[in-house]
C-alpha cells in the first residue's frame, strides 16, 4: 500500500542573544520604553499570564480541523490551552490528594467511626451507664481509670477485636470479661455483642485440626454469674443460642455406654455447662419480636437466678402477632384466636393474658430477688391484675416471695423543651408505679394477718419532685405541664375502692370553653 504523505510545516528554530548581551538589551530597552513589544516579548507575558496561583477556568472544548481543512475553510486557528494548575492536588496544609474524585458524602455517614450518637437509634433506646444491672464486679472503678478506657475502646471497636482477638478473650480476668459485656451494650456496635462473640468471651475456639482444647469451660467460668446482653436479644442473639451456655451438653451419640471406663482418660468433653452460675441477667433493650413463650422455656433452665432485667419488653402475650386474627367455628360464629385484642387494655381493661404469663414466668423463678422493668409502666397493671376466680393471675402471697426490689422507671427523662404528651406519659407511668407499689403493700399486711413470713419489697421510681422547677412560666403551656405533675403530690387517686377513680391529667382543658382534650385513665 502506498505511504500517506504530509507537508511537513518547518519553523526557523528561535535565536537567543548571548548572555553577555543581555545588559546591553536591557539598557536599551529602557531608552525606547515607547517602542511597541515585539512578539517574544508578547510571548513571555502570555507564559507569565498563564501560570498564576488563581483556580484556573473551566476548560471550553472546542471541535479541532486538520491544518490542510481549516485552510480550505478559512477557519481561525485552534486556540492554545490553558496551563494545568498544579495545585489542584494538593490540600490547604499542601499534602498531595489521593488521585480521583473526591469521596462521596454517604460513604462518609453511617461509617462505624462515627460519634457513638449518630450510630445509635432515637427510637431504640439503649442503657447508658455499665452498672445497669446490679452485680458488677466490686474492682470496678468510676472514672477515666486505664480500665475504663481500654474496655470503652474495645466496645467501640468490637467488630475488629471479636474477629482478630478471638483467641485472647477467654484469657481476660472473669471481673473484666463481666464488664466488658455491659461496655459493648452501652459503647458497642447497635446489634450488640453477637453469639459469636459471646462464645469467644466464655469458651476458647477450636484448634486449627478442629479438635477443642483441653480445659473445661465450666471451671473457667466458675465465678462468671453476671452476663448483660442489653440490646442484644433478638438481634443478635436468640433464646436458643442462650441455652446452649446454660445447659449441660449432650453426650456424643457414637459413644457406647458399655465400653466407657473409669481409667480412661481421653473423654475431654465438659459435664458442666459454659456459664455453671448464672445469678444476673440482662435482657433489656430487645428487639419488637422478642418473644415471651421462649422466654418461659428458657427461664427453667435458671434454677438460680436472682437478678432479671426486662427493661422495655413489650406486653406479655401468648400470641402478640393475633391481635386481629379470628376463627370460626362450626357453627359460623367468629371468636377472637388470641387472648388480648387491640382494645382489651384500652377499653375492656383485660389483662388476663399479661398476669397469666407472668404467673408463669413466677412459677419457674423461684428464687428472684431483683426484677426490672423500667420502661414498661403501660402493661404495670398486669402485676396486680386479679379478674375472675378462674383467671390466673400473679399470687403475691405464694410467688416470687423473695423479691426485694422492684424497678420501675418510667424511662420518660423531662426537659424544658419537652411536650405535653411526655409529660403526660411520665405522670401516668409514675402513677402506676405508685399504685402497684401500694398493691404490694396491702399484700404484705395481708400476709401478716394470715400469719405468713412478711418480706419487704422496694418499689423504685422517678422522683417527681426534681421536674417542678422546670415550668415556671405564665403561660398556657407552662401551666398544663406544671398542674399535670403537681398532680401527682395528691394521692386522691388512691382509695379504698382499689383505685378505680378516674385520674384527669389536663384539668385546665376542661376550665377552656369548647376544650375537648381529656385525658382520663380507669385503672384497678
Amino acid at each position: 500500500m502506498p505511504k500517506k504523505r504530509f507537508a511537513s510545516q518547518y519553523s526557523k528554530p528561535q535565536s537567543t542573544a548571548h548572555p553577555s548581551l543581555n545588559s546591553n538589551v536591557s539598557s536599551s530597552s529602557t531608552n525606547h520604553n515607547d517602542a511597541h513589544p515585539t512578539v517574544n516579548d508578547i510571548i513571555s507575558s502570555l507564559r507569565r499570564s498563564s501560570i498564576s496561583s488563581k483556580p484556573a477556568t473551566a476548560t471550553v472544548t472546542t471541535p479541532t480541523l486538520p491544518p490542510q481543512i481549516r485552510h480550505l475553510l478559512s477557519q481561525p486557528e485552534t486556540p492554545v490551552p490553558r496551563a494545568r494548575n498544579r495545585a489542584r492536588g494538593l490540600d490547604a496544609y499542601g499534602r498531595r490528594l489521593p488521585p480521583g474524585p473526591a469521596i462521596p458524602r454517604s460513604w462518609l455517614e453511617g461509617s462505624r467511626h462515627d460519634p457513638l450518637v449518630g450510630r445509635r437509634s432515637q427510637v431504640r433506646f439503649l442503657p447508658e451507664d455499665i452498672r445497669h444491672l446490679p452485680g458488677a464486679p466490686e474492682d470496678a472503678r468510676k472514672g477515666r481509670s486505664l480500665q475504663d478506657i481500654c474496655l470503652r475502646e474495645m466496645a467501640r471497636e468490637w467488630e475488629f477485636v471479636r474477629k482478630y482477638e478471638k483467641n485472647n478473650l477467654a484469657d481476660l480476668p472473669t471481673g473484666t470479661r463481666m464488664l466488658l459485656l455491659s461496655y459493648i451494650a452501652v459503647y458497642g456496635p447497635h446489634e450488640g455483642v453477637g453469639f459469636d462473640g459471646l462464645k469467644n468471651i466464655l469458651l476458647l475456639p477450636p484448634l486449627e485440626n478442629g479438635e477443642l482444647p483441653d480445659f473445661d469451660p465450666g471451671e473457667r467460668n466458675d465465678r462468671f454469674y453476671r452476663v448483660d446482653l442489653s440490646g442484644a436479644m433478638g438481634n443478635s442473639v436468640s433464646f436458643k443460642q442462650l441455652s446452649e451456655l446454660v445447659l449441660k451438653p449432650a453426650p456424643p451419640a457414637d459413644v457406647d455406654p458399655d465400653e466407657l471406663s473409669w481409667d480412661d482418660n481421653s473423654l475431654s468433653q465438659s459435664l458442666s455447662p459454659p456459664i455453671p452460675h448464672l445469678t444476673h441477667l440482662s435482657l433489656s433493650h430487645p428487639a419488637s419480636t422478642v418473644s415471651w413463650p421462649r422466654l418461659i422455656s428458657f427461664a427453667k433452665h435458671l434454677p438460680t437466678l436472682t437478678h432479671l432485667s426486662l427493661a422495655y419488653w413489650p406486653v406479655p402475650s401468648l400470641t402478640p402477632n393475633a391481635q386481629n386474627a379470628v376463627i370460626q367455628t362450626a357453627n359460623g360464629q367468629q371468636i377472637q384466636y388470641g387472648g388480648t385484642n387491640m382494645y382489651s387494655h384500652s377499653l375492656d381493661d383485660d389483662f388476663a393474658e399479661a398476669a397469666d404469663v407472668l404467673r408463669r414466668l413466677a412459677d419457674r423463678l423461684h428464687g428472684l430477688e431483683y426484677l426490672d422493668v423500667t420502661g414498661c409502666t403501660h402493661w404495670l397493671q398486669a402485676f396486680r391484675w386479679t379478674g375472675s376466680r378462674t383467671q390466673r393471675h400473679v399470687e403475691w402471697g405464694n410467688q416470687w416471695t423473695k423479691l426485694r426490689t422492684l424497678k420501675a422507671y418510667s424511662g420518660v427523662e423531662m426537659t424544658e423543651e419537652s411536650k405535653f404528651c411526655d409529660v403526660a406519659s411520665f405522670v401516668m407511668a409514675h402513677r402506676e408505679a405508685t399504685i402497684t407499689e401500694e398493691m404490694l403493700r396491702w399484700w404484705m399486711r395481708r400476709n401478716k394477718i394470715l400469719g405468713r413470713p412478711v418480706s419487704w419489697i422496694e418499689v423504685l421510681k422517678d422522683d417527681w419532685e426534681v421536674y417542678k422547677g422546670l415550668w415556671c412560666g405564665d403561660g398556657k403551656e407552662h401551666e398544663r405541664k406544671r398542674d399535670a405533675l403537681v398532680g401527682l403530690g395528691n394521692k386522691d387517686f388512691m382509695g379504698e375502692n382499689q383505685w378505680r377513680e378516674p385520674f384527669v391529667l389536663d384539668p385546665l382543658a376542661m376550665r377552656d370553653d369548647g376544650s375537648v382534650e381529656r385525658m382520663s385513665v380507669w385503672d384497678q
